[in-house]
């Protein structure tokens, strides 16, 4: 009974997809998808989305917005830094191995940061090892490289901890 919040809302999520996907309004479409994104769900025990229904309450959503915002806006930042490299003469390229430490309590929000990381451009998560994430930059920055690591993640993983913990 436990597990009913999580598959009910990984149902609900890939049903929305499956509807998005196929723009049908036919019976039999709208009935498979049911069907297939119920199957997935109690397979899966819900942990494609775990119990969405947190997100209700009013903070959490809000919460969850903002992190939304704040991932494509970094998204959007990152895109331009690895766009201007690509179009110089010569790119500039410092490849390096960040470790940081990732102070979240919950696997989910762990994985949430890396995947966000690894999202933007000319980063991306090599692995996470207890409270430890390891970040590989294209271009490492200058000054401080694990300050200013650890600030990119604490940018993710602070919002993050208002949603999850």
């Amino acid at each position: 009974m436990k597990r009913v919040p999580a598959v009910f809302s990984t149902s609900v999520i890939l049903l929305g997809i499956w509807l998005s996907l196929t723009l049908s309004t036919d019976v039999q479409e709208i009935v498979l998808g049911v069907v297939v994104s119920v199957l997935v769900a109690v397979a899966t025990h819900g942990a494609l989305t775990g119990n969405l229904f947190r997100l209700l309450k009013p903070r959490k959503l809000i919460a969850a917005i903002g992190y939304v915002l704040y991932l494509l806006g970094q998204m959007v930042k990152a895109n331009i830094d690895v766009f201007f490299r690509i179009f110089r003469p010569v790119i500039p390229l410092k490849p390096g191995i960040v470790k940081v430490n990732l102070r979240l309590k919950s696997e989910r929000a762990k994985v949430i940061v890396a995947n966000s990381i690894t999202l933007t451009p000319g980063t991306i998560t090599i692995d996470i090892v207890g409270d430890h994430i390891f970040v590989h930059w294209i271009f490492l920055p200058d000054g401080d490289v694990h300050a200013e690591t650890q600030s990119m993640v604490d940018g993710f993983a602070g919002r993050l901890e208002k949603i999850f913990e």
